[in-house]
């Protein structure tokens, strides 16, 4: 029988106090482990946690800016001080600034890789480093199908960091899978959340998306959070330095 709760594993999400963060953070904790919410907004963090310790389960909630590496240590210590150790990490923190590529400035080039490439690094090292001493874990990153092909609208500065997070995830899975690590990557297709309403706010930019989509629709933070459930489980468990696209069948289609 292959096993697939988590109960008695602790787990962080990074960005999990909105969007795709929180529907992954609900679902791990719905699958038995122990949440640990982690957000830039604190009471964004505070309301996922208290929505999941209403349910009976256990959460914390924990403000990191993962762009500040001192920031990422003491979050890092804060979950140390559980006395649980950790288990899993699934860093769904990341920022967008959609921009043709004439527009784009030093300071956009700066805000998205700080946050999406130097943060997203630096919380994988931080886990990886708690993992390795205790020869084990899981960590999962976010990417995004904007790795693999050019996004929908004009954003080619977020493109080029899912890009490196996706080669940062193949290496790192390299390099940790001897120390008992799996390092694996969510690649989402158009999912309606906050960060991408702005570019589906209408009935007809909607159907636009989902005109490019065999399955014929937009997807959810839900259909995400079922696929990081199972890459963080020990179903998943020989798997590492896998891309696995959740995109309604984006990347299959041409063009």
């Amino acid at each position: 029988m292959v096993e697939s709760g988590l109960a008695g594993r602790t787990a962080v999400v990074t960005g999990g106090g909105r969007g795709i963060g929180r529907a992954i953070a609900l679902a791990l904790s719905q699958a038995g482990a122990q949440v640990v919410v982690a957000d830039i907004d604190a009471g964004n963090a505070e309301a996922v946690a208290g929505e999941i310790r209403s349910e009976g389960r256990p959460a914390d909630a924990i403000a990191v800016d993962i762009s500040d590496v001192g920031d990422i240590e003491r979050a890092f210590a804060a979950i140390d001080a559980l006395g649980t150790g950790l288990d899993i990490a699934v860093l769904a923190a990341g920022v967008l600034r959609a921009k043709p590529l004439f527009d784009h400035t030093e300071d956009d080039w700066r805000f998205m890789s700080e946050v999406n490439l130097k943060g997203t690094f630096f919380t994988l090292q931080a886990a990886a480093r708690r993992m390795a001493a205790r020869g084990h874990g899981v960590i999962l990153t976010l990417s995004s199908t904007s790795a693999f092909v050019a996004s929908r609208v004009p954003e080619v500065l977020y493109d080029v960091t899912k890009g490196g997070i996706r080669q940062m995830t193949v290496s790192a899975a390299v390099e940790l899978a001897p120390l008992g690590i799996r390092v694996n990557a969510l690649a989402p297709g158009t999912i309606l959340t906050d960060f991408n309403r702005s570019s589906l706010d209408t009935p007809d930019k909607i159907a636009s998306a989902e005109s490019r989509l065999p399955m014929g629709r937009v997807g959810t933070p839900q259909d995400v959070a079922g696929a990081a459930v199972f890459l963080c489980s020990p179903a998943a468990s020989y798997m590492t330095g896998h891309v696995l696209a959740v995109d309604g069948g984006r990347l299959a289609r041409a063009g």
